[in-house]
């Protein structure tokens, strides 16, 4: 069974007990169990503290802006005034490295 709150995703397997498929629901609505689907009494969802700090972890990087303007304006900035250097070997470097995850 698949659960998805909030874009998270939950896999549960039920124990052989635990079974109760949609007719099994649609019997119980015709024969009184209330208005409209309430699904089965005592069914619950549980978040693991995996799940939760993911979910806290992507709610923090939503928030973040995707470009560091104060980075920005001060390489600019140091660009023209012709104070930027380039490590030629830094980048090589870390593009090789780039390379390796691959």
């Amino acid at each position: 069974m698949s659960i998805d709150i909030k874009n998270l995703t939950q896999t549960q397997p039920r124990s052989a007990g635990e079974s109760r498929g949609a007719s099994d629901v649609a019997k119980g609505a015709r024969s009184g169990g209330g208005t409209g689907f309430s699904g089965p009494v005592g069914d619950k969802v549980t978040l693991t503290e995996t799940a939760r700090r993911l979910s806290t972890l992507e709610q923090n990087a939503r928030a973040q802006p995707s470009v560091d303007q104060e980075k920005v304006t001060a390489i600019r900035q140091a660009i023209q005034e012709g104070r930027y250097e380039i490590n030629a070997e830094s980048v090589a470097s870390k593009i090789l490295k780039t390379e390796d995850l691959f």
